[in-house]
């Protein structure tokens, strides 16, 4: 038996995987700075760096306490990876302690090759090949999170409340409003749309802008 076949039979399993869980755990971190972002401006509250921290703490909060009830996440499935304890998901106590150590394993893994505060808890990660019957039963958890990522990159791209009313009352929102070239065609008629779908849903603000916008009074009266 070659040493090569020797230490990859009895190698570790965080030892094995160390990678493909690194790189699983660092986009799940940033997953969930990306799904706080979103939900900041979903909410439409002031992105103050301490609101960005907090968001996307909570965030990753919840996604390790789900991580830690079913094994999965959305970068540990593409990966083909499944945290376990003794065969079966770790649960959410320690999913939570994870999501506490997880940060400080990332630094330090690189280095020891070892993934110590996952042995600490007696969790591992367990293979599980793509499109295999036991990786479809994850695709519950992984595509609620791909949705959820999926809306956050839209509340991300579309305009606010706030930022549609407040470009409209710009230079460049009268421009966009009097059918002048604005310098962001995309910028003009997204605002122009939140502006109206808060305008019919009674909001007065928006709807004394609506009523000075030639464009977007216009767009109502259809």
């Amino acid at each position: 038996m070659s040493d090569a076949l020797f230490s990859s039979e009895f190698e570790p399993a965080d030892t094995r995987y160390l990678w493909r869980l690194w790189f699983a755990d660092l986009l799940d971190l940033a997953t969930s700075a990306l799904l706080g972002w979103g939900a900041l401006r979903a909410l439409d509250v002031d992105r103050t760096p301490r609101a960005l921290v907090v968001a996307g703490a909570v965030t990753w909060l919840l996604m390790s306490l789900a991580g830690g009830l079913s094994g999965w996440t959305l970068w540990r499935g593409v990966v083909g990876l499944r945290l376990v304890t003794d065969g079966s998901a770790p649960g959410p106590g320690r999913g939570l302690l994870r999501a506490l150590l997880v940060p400080v394993d990332l630094v330090i893994s690189p280095f020891l090759q070892r993934r110590y505060f996952d042995r600490f808890q007696k969790v591992q990660p367990e293979a599980v090949p793509p499109f295999t019957k036991k990786w479809q039963r994850g695709l519950g958890w992984q595509g609620f999170w791909l949705v959820m990522a999926f809306a956050s990159v839209w509340f991300i791209v579309m305009p606010t409340k706030r930022e549609a009313l407040g470009y409209l009352k710009k230079l460049d929102g009268w421009r966009c409003c009097n059918a002048k070239t604005p310098p962001s065609p995309f910028k003009c008629s997204t605002s122009v749309s939140r502006a109206l779908s808060e305008a019919e849903d009674g909001d007065a603000q928006a709807q004394a802008i609506v009523k000075d916008c030639p464009r977007a009074a216009a767009e109502m009266g259809r």
